[in-house]
């Protein structure tokens, strides 16, 4: 755990600065309107590439850009912008931003995963290509939760998971995946399955770290660190119950099994209550507390009018819960590493719409729905 004692004001001060100069490149209304009315995800790349965008874009095909390679790449931009806030942090903000960092080691552990045991050939090429260019992007970025040079030259289960650093998360990865630790390559079914049992580990292992560290900062900093970290730890555990419940019919106890240790305002007595609740029910076992909103899209009509497409709501409620907590840091107008993380946060959400953005327009999908959809909506944009 970082240790609470802090030091370097300068340090504090210049990286509060620049997070807050970040947050001034976010894109704008006008941006996003433009984004809604191009028809092609070409148009929004070779746009996107005009824009604050352009340093990741640069180099790269936009005219003949497919929306995988799109998103992958605005993706890859957040890790670019992490590492470079690290010439402007003290050294105990250093080990919490590469904290937050190692989220894109678990990346790159899926990513290479697809690439050695996935059974469709064009996902192995492309997570393959994808695991280079990341690196090659960020060349300051180490990797801290996992061994490239072991990663990238393994070739069954077991030495992908070698690969891992830290001795209990992967003994724990090992146990997810019984008897398959020497297989090369996977059927779809097992694929899958081993997939999304480390995924949740992994998921699980990083937000547990990530509270404890910030549990370690003090005064207005560390409440700010321990709201941003703690509400995404609370939605997370609530929505994994409730996907648990509602779409893999697990048990109340089988659901439980799924969440992060950490707790914010959601204590074990509210996930409890959560997990026997029926999934309809979920926003009455959320009442009294800052969720209950988030997870009442069951009463009346549907915002896109379509039931089938809740789930996408709720989601989107969950991200725009996450948007307004980190605005809230920012307009505290306290300096630390909060200011940081909130504009991590901030510019992850935006690339979220604009992912949304991009695959409304590849599927030409209703803009004025599609605008209902982003974290940051507009309105009617006719």
């Amino acid at each position: 755990m970082l240790v609470a004692k802090r030091g370097g004001g300068g340090g504090r001060i210049a990286e509060s600065v620049k997070a807050r100069t970040r947050r001034a490149s976010l894109l704008r209304n006008d941006d996003y309107k433009a984004l809604l009315e191009f028809s092609s995800v070409s148009d929004i790349a070779v746009y996107l590439g005009k824009s604050v965008y352009a340093s990741v874009l640069n180099g790269f095909a936009l005219e003949t850009m497919r929306r995988s390679d799109l998103e992958f790449l605005l993706g890859a931009s957040i890790l670019a912008e992490g590492v470079a806030f690290r010439h402007y942090t003290g050294l105990n903000d250093k080990k919490l931003l590469d904290l937050w960092l190692e989220y894109f080691d678990i990346m790159l552990f899926k990513n290479h995963f697809r690439y050695k045991l996935g059974t469709v050939e064009w996902d192995r090429r492309l997570a393959a290509d994808r695991s280079d260019s990341v690196l090659d992007m960020v060349a300051d970025y180490h990797l801290t939760l996992v061994d490239k040079d072991k990663l990238f030259s393994g070739s069954t289960l077991k030495d992908i998971i070698m690969s891992v650093k830290d001795d209990e998360l992967r003994t724990a990865l090992f146990e997810a995946v019984p008897g398959r630790e020497n297989v090369s390559a996977t059927e779809s079914s097992e694929f899958q399955k081993a997939g999304f049992n480390m995924g949740m580990i992994l998921e699980r292992y990083y937000f547990n770290n990530l509270y404890a560290a910030v549990a370690g900062f003090g005064g207005i900093e560390g409440r700010l660190l321990r709201m941003l970290v703690g509400t995404r730890v609370d939605l997370m555990n609530i929505y994994w119950i409730y996907r648990a419940r509602r779409f893999f019919n697990m048990s109340p106890e089988e659901a439980l099994t799924l969440i992060i240790k950490a707790r914010y305002h959601a204590d074990f007595n509210l996930l409890t209550k959560v997990a026997f609740a029926e999934p309809s029910a979920v926003p009455a076992a959320l009442s009294g507390t800052p969720y209950a909103g988030v997870f009442d899209v069951d009463s009346g009509d549907t915002v896109m009018g379509n039931t089938a497409l809740r789930e996408v709501e709720i989601e989107c409620n969950i991200y725009r819960f996450l948007f307004a907590v980190a605005e809230r840091v920012f307009l505290s107008g306290s300096i630390g590493f909060q200011n940081v993380a909130a504009y991590l946060i901030l510019k992850e959400l935006e690339i979220r719409d604009i992912v949304a953005i991009t695959e409304a327009v590849r599927y030409e999908f209703d803009k004025n729905k599609t605008n209902l959809l982003l974290v940051r909506p507009l309105g009617k944009v006719d």
